[in-house]
């Protein structure tokens, strides 16, 4: 009579996916370093009073709400991953004009931010962002994805990031949904409710930040990259 572990091995147990992002901001055609207005501000992963930086708390207006609008292109960035599966972001990475690793210049707009973002599950998000994408009409034209649970799905060609790149990947359906977030507002803009630092009081004050697309969002495609590094699917049979 054989004894077993107990223990068996399915395709529903947590398997971790991992994945390294990287955005490069060095053109100024597609990410303005500019102050004060809708387009300027890139991606900026910290706050004003963030002890990452040594002159947060000296910033001209211009600067104050360039850096918030930084700000709210990462909070988006964060908030369309989660919203996606739920997951944890690390080891982020700043480069500057001035230089590598975690920049202290509040007003030096970062030219380039990786940062790794783990999910439990990773195998539902192929589908949950190809069916975003068909409801803002993209093409459902293209290949047939597979789930895990053998349904098949179309694969759809954003023709709102990118006419050419069909969206058949965990890495690319990342990849689209970042380029989504950055470009939030589009051409006529997005405000949300942001505290920005205030050189008059010398702290922060809640304001309405507005922004725009820093580019169109097929360019901003090409800016985006994402690689998995982990997370490759257990073989082998039950124990």
């Amino acid at each position: 009579m054989g004894y077993g572990s107990g223990y068996n091995q399915d395709i529903n147990q947590v398997t971790p996916g991992i994945y390294r992002v990287t955005l490069t901001m060095t053109s100024a055609t597609y990410y303005p370093v500019a102050t004060g207005n809708t387009n300027g501000g890139g991606v900026w992963p910290y706050d004003w009073d963030n002890t990452a930086y040594t002159n947060g708390t000296s910033l001209t207006s211009a600067q104050a709400l360039t850096l918030a609008q930084g700000n709210i292109r990462w909070a988006a960035i964060l908030d369309c991953l989660d919203n996606l599966a739920d997951c944890r972001i690390y080891d982020v990475t700043i480069t500057a004009a001035n230089g590598s690793g975690l920049n202290t210049d509040a007003t030096n707009q970062p030219t380039a931010i990786s940062f790794t973002v783990q999910f439990d599950r990773d195998s539902f998000i192929l589908g949950e962002w190809t069916n975003w994408l068909k409801s803002q009409g993209s093409s459902a034209n293209g290949t047939w994805v597979s789930n895990p649970d053998g349904s098949t799905l179309p694969t759809a060609y954003n023709s709102l990031n990118s006419t050419t790149t069909a969206i058949n990947t965990v890495a690319l359906a990342l990849q689209d949904a970042i380029v989504t977030a950055i470009t939030k507002g589009g051409s006529t803009g997005y405000t949300r409710s942001y505290r920005v630092f205030n050189s008059t009081s010398g702290g922060g004050t809640q304001i309405p930040v507005t922004i725009t697309q820093p580019n169109t969002p097929t360019n901003i495609f090409g800016t985006v990259s994402v690689s998995q590094i982990s997370g490759t699917t257990l073989a082998g049979s039950p124990i």
